[in-house]
């Protein structure tokens, strides 16, 4: 459960205090350099006006200094008291004898006095330009300390006038600015539907729990909604919407003090449980999430979770693994049949093991080239090849032929996917080279198009500059999609699918009748193909209602402008009926076997030479 803001008002953080202090730093610094240059031009002025008034004084006294008299000086430096900085004034005749002295004790009761400095000079007194004597003043300098602390006492007045002033103006925009980062901070860390911790969020707290869980245990609970895009598909995302709002409200009701839920992606959720946990409360809780989603929301929204349960220390010690561990459980869940729970076992521990090797394999495979391409005709209802499917082939040089059940799955749930079929078009373009070399004139390649490369933009743009690098235009290729790869890419701004066709690229939709189908989705893209799933056409023969089916989507592609494929033909009767249903191109066992680039070359040396497809009765796998 994460934790509430405390009532209190927040101290000032330390970042806004920093910026407080420099703020006010800045201002005492312009304060400073403001008063120097003032104390600089007001000492000037100090300087001039008391020599012009020592001068005034020196040409009055002059007289008296050459008849010597010493009452009459005393009158005239008795002038001098005008001048309060002026705190002695002293009249010499030649010889430095003192014909006159003035003082005044005013300026030295003043409290900036002991401080203030004084500023002593002296003055000739002439008579036709010639000296007669010399007048010697001592000024205090109280007068511009008091002047020049009235001067920055205005200007600090003024300036925090000003900034308290702005202050105030900005208020409203700095609550905003605040407002800002704070709501940024969060989905940084939240998701924004439901309002829970992030996938990276979650991380950190799952890191924490795994580096104390030697003294502290901890369980991780990985949570898939079951059929979720059946929801979004029949009821809109808004709905689905309210599913997720509504599955994170349970989550958060199961948090005790500590625990932490969060939403990882789409319909996948994480819960936390942190000590004191055992196997048995972890369990509880799992079986709790079981019963209590499925209540309905309205009338028609059941909702059912597969959960896959570890623990801390006791199935991983690290973050990665638990999250390994949980997801390989979870995936059991729904192995068994969805709508459950399941915690890690040790056989589940071997399997994770094993799935782990061989995805470094794979990345080693794909790396080194390992990876090859079979190729499985589609033919006409004449026999005739029309096209080509690539199929991925892992030849390993300790397992053997890795079957594409494994590896595919693989690289689909680690994103190695979008390297394979990078990959695949590398392999692609040189066999299509070594046949055009061959002197044949291969079909159109169909490759399977999968839902991690149209997610992400970089992934799109690979694609796309690996199709004019390599020169393989819609003449030569083709792609199937499934269903979700589909309709998810549709809708999105930068559509693969939408930029391949505007590039003259055919598409063909893959496993037709598997997923939700949705015919406002086919009358919308227009795919040139659709292929119809092995499991409606294998006995359709012998089956009325698989027949009838069949007939209804050939005959819906067909008003659509579409081609339809009949992938798993085995049997030479199903094929009769295919071709009497006016199904356009037969794909399968029955025809021909995926074959390697050297057989395929030979199959299509063949055709050219007027040879014709053959169907056994069934044909091995």
């Amino acid at each position: 459960m994460e934790p509430r803001p405390p009532s209190a008002v927040p101290a000032l953080p330390l970042a806004a205090r920093a910026e407080v202090l420099l703020a006010a730093a800045a201002l005492l610094l312009f304060l400073l350099l403001l008063g120097l240059a003032q104390y600089a031009q007001l000492e000037s002025r100090f300087r001039e006006s008391l020599q012009i008034q020592a001068r005034i004084v020196a040409d009055n006294a002059a007289a008296t200094v050459v008849f010597d008299a010493g009452g009459e000086a005393d009158e005239i430096l008795g002038a001098l008291r005008s001048v309060p900085a002026i705190e002695q004034a002293r009249l010499f005749a030649l010889g430095d004898r003192l014909l006159a002295e003035y003082r005044d004790e005013r300026s030295q009761r003043h409290p900036l006095h002991a401080w203030a400095g004084e500023f002593a000079f002296s003055v000739t007194v002439s008579v036709k330009q010639e000296p007669v004597g010399r007048l010697l003043v001592r000024a205090s300098r109280v007068g511009v300390w008091e002047d020049l602390l009235r001067f920055v006492g205005s200007a600090a007045v003024m300036l925090l006038a000003a900034l308290l002033l702005a202050w105030l103006l900005t208020r409203r925009l700095r609550a905003s600015v605040r407002e800002a980062e704070r709501r940024t901070l969060h989905l940084a860390h939240h998701d924004p539907l439901t309002g829970l911790p992030n996938r990276e969020s979650f991380r950190v707290a799952l890191e924490q729990a795994a580096a104390r869980c030697g003294e502290r245990p901890a369980a991780l609970l990985f949570i898939d909604l079951d059929n979720f895009k059946q929801i979004n598909d029949s009821h809109g995302h808004l709905a689905g919407d309210r599913v997720l709002r509504r599955v994170a409200a349970l989550l958060r009701a199961q948090c005790r003090s500590g625990d932490r839920a969060a939403r990882l992606a789409g319909d996948e959720f994480a819960l936390l449980l942190a000590a004191p946990v055992d196997e048995q409360l972890a369990a509880a809780v799992a079986a709790r999430l079981v019963s209590e989603l499925p209540r309905p929301e309205g009338a028609e929204l059941p909702v059912h979770v597969s959960v896959g349960v570890a623990l801390l220390p006791a199935h991983a010690q690290q973050a990665s693994d638990a999250m390994r561990a949980a997801d390989a459980a979870m995936y059991q869940a729904k192995r068994i049949g969805k709508d459950g729970y399941q915690l890690f076992s040790a056989e589940l521990g071997e399997a994770l093991r094993e799935r782990i090797a061989l995805e470094q394999e794979l990345r080693d495979a794909l790396a080194e080239r390992q990876l090859q391409l079979a190729y499985q005709p589609l033919f006409d209802a004449h026999g005739r090849i029309c096209g080509l499917e690539a199929l991925a082939r892992w030849p390993h040089p300790r397992r053997g032929a890795v079957s594409p059940g494994e590896f595919i799955p693989i690289a689909e749930s680690t994103g190695l996917i979008v390297e394979l079929s990078l990959n695949s078009l590398e392999v692609l373009a040189a066999d299509l080279q070594r046949w055009r070399d061959a002197g044949l004139q291969p079909p159109p390649v169909a490759l399977n198009l999968s839902s991690r490369q149209c997610r992400q933009p970089l992934h799109r743009e690979q694609l796309l500059a690996a199709l004019e690098r390599l020169d393989l235009g819609p003449a030569q290729l083709e792609f199937e999609l499934t269903e979700g790869t589909l309709f998810e890419d549709l809708d999105a701004p930068d559509s693969l699918v939408v930029q391949l066709q505007q590039r003259g690229y055919a598409l063909a939709i893959d496993d037709f009748g598997t997923g939700y189908s949705s015919l406002a989705y086919l009358r919308r893209l227009r795919c040139q193909k659709l292929k119809i799933d092995r499991l409606f056409i294998h006995g359709v023969a012998r089956s009325a209602d698989a027949r009838l089916l069949v007939a209804s989507v050939i005959r819906l592609s067909h008003a659509l402008g579409m081609r339809v494929v009949a992938e798993g033909v085995e049997r030479a009767s199903d094929w009769e009926c295919l071709r009497e249903l006016d199904c356009d191109l037969y794909q399968g066992f029955g025809l021909s076997l995926p074959l390697p680039p050297a057989q395929l070359q030979v199959l299509l040396a063949a055709q050219q030479a007027g040879a014709r497809a053959a169907i056994a009765e069934p044909a091995p796998r």
